[in-house]
């Protein structure tokens, strides 16, 4: 049962957030809230307080996380989602995704829609082909990609790639953003993409790496980040 009088508009705020992202760790909900580290801690207990998070535990190394109820991610989100927790072979994929949108500026609801959502809307077996559009005020959504693969082979990897594209250009995105924090490099998607995607003349395909990202925010601010390298799908034949 959720205490909706220990909730106000700030933990609401962060709840949507974490509802969106499944959940995140103390330390990313901070960054995403934009408030300091003993601000966040009183946050987590005011959720805690009004019943709406899960008992703050520890997956891996680094900060524990924060999730929602299943009741409180079905009052967010309207419907009713599955149980979710963060393991260890999916944690590490979950904290670059939120990180990741937080470099990108795009904290408010209107200016994200997570794959949770996407997925919800577009039934299908799986997780969604990409991890959530970045929606641009006047511009076309963004297609964001966050690849956290340690093990990944060329053939897996154009498969992955091609069924980003195909989703992206269904969901009538104008651009594919490639993020890259695991093995793969930016070089090594770059040259897969120029290989293996299918000609989409509009389409625009950029990648980066998380740490790029991240410290283009830190310089330049939230709403200038996630600037990639970029590569346009040409009628002719491949990206450039």
């Amino acid at each position: 049962m959720i205490n909706h009088s220990k909730l106000t508009p700030r933990s609401v705020q962060a709840l949507v957030g974490l509802t969106e992202m499944r959940g995140m760790q103390m330390d990313v909900l901070a960054d995403f809230m934009g408030i300091g580290r003993t601000q966040v801690y009183n946050l987590a207990n005011q959720l805690s307080a009004a019943d709406v998070v899960q008992r703050i535990r520890t997956v891996q190394y680094g900060s524990k996380w924060v999730v929602p109820t299943r009741a409180a991610a079905g009052w967010v989100l309207g419907w009713r989602p599955g149980e979710w927790r963060p393991e260890p072979n999916f944690a590490a994929h979950c904290r670059a995704v939120a990180r990741t949108r937080v470099a990108l500026g795009a904290c408010a609801t209107e200016q994200w829609v997570s794959d949770r959502i996407l997925r919800h809307d577009n039934p299908g077996p799986g997780l969604y082909t990409y991890d959530g559009q970045l929606l641009q005020p006047h511009r076309g959504a963004v297609a964001v990609k966050v690849d956290t693969s340690r093990n990944l082979t060329g053939a897996q990897l154009a498969r992955r790639l091609n069924a980003v594209v195909r989703q992206a250009h269904h969901d009538e995105c104008d651009e594919i953003l490639y993020v890259c924090d695991g093995y793969l490099t930016p070089d090594t998607i770059a040259t897969v993409a120029r290989q293996t995607l299918p000609d989409i003349p509009d389409l625009v395909f950029r990648v980066t790496s998380l740490d790029k990202l991240a410290a283009t925010e830190r310089i330049h601010s939230r709403a200038s980040a996630g600037r990639g390298d970029s590569m346009r799908q040409r009628p002719t034949g491949g990206a450039h």
